[in-house]
């Protein structure tokens, strides 16, 4: 019994507690036509979720570009994973719109299993929105995906091709291979406290 709680607790350190994710506040739903083209059908949300200025990593894709979301940070939960997307708001300018795919995917480098977003949490898939009112603030969009088994060490992050419009390309892009726990929230703090390591005081 004592082996069997010893083992339970190691399985469990293996995960992440899940990201806040507060509910944001619709100013205004899409229109019914809603256009592609036309930003003025676009949904409106304000107050979304904010995240640490700088947590996360920039994601690269295979190409070596630099991919469009912002930082990246994993949450390897036990009900799902959390993929969140941390975006800096400058002062200069307070509207910006977003757009995440269905077909958008984790995919475990090793095997090729594509782990398929299962919703982006308040927010509409397929449809742009637009975001106000976080000058100076970092916001946080968070989609979730299905549980990722102990097996998936290394990952590729796989956003689809979609229909593009001025300001959107909607190419599609593959990032490079990251280990998975690089990209969780964990990461960063182990960096911080390895750098404060001091060697021992001899006298």
């Amino acid at each position: 019994m004592l082996t069997g709680c010893h083992t339970t607790k190691s399985i469990l350190a293996d995960y992440d507690e899940r990201p806040e994710n507060k509910q944001p506040v619709l100013e205004r739903p899409a229109w019914p036509n809603y256009d592609l083209h036309n930003d003025r059908s676009f949904a409106a949300f304000s107050h979304v979720q904010t995240a640490p200025r700088g947590e996360g990593i920039y994601v690269q894709n295979e190409d070596g570009s630099i991919g469009g979301h912002g930082r990246t940070v994993i949450y390897r939960c036990k009900d799902a994973t959390y993929l969140c997307y941390d975006w800096d708001v400058p002062s200069e300018q307070d509207w910006w719109f977003f757009r995440e795919n269905s077909g958008a995917a984790i995919i475990d480098a090793d095997t090729g299993d594509r782990y398929v977003i299962v919703s982006h949490e308040h927010f509409p898939l397929d449809q742009c929105f637009w975001i106000y009112g976080h000058k100076n603030e970092t916001i946080r969009l968070i989609s979730r995906y299905p549980v990722l088994p102990p097996s998936v060490k290394r990952i590729q992050i796989y956003s689809p091709s979609s229909e593009s419009r001025q300001w959107m390309s909607g190419t599609g892009s593959l990032s490079k291979v990251y280990n998975l726990d690089t990209l969780r929230p964990h990461a960063k703090k182990q960096e911080k406290e390895k750098s404060k390591k001091q060697g021992r005081i001899i006298r």
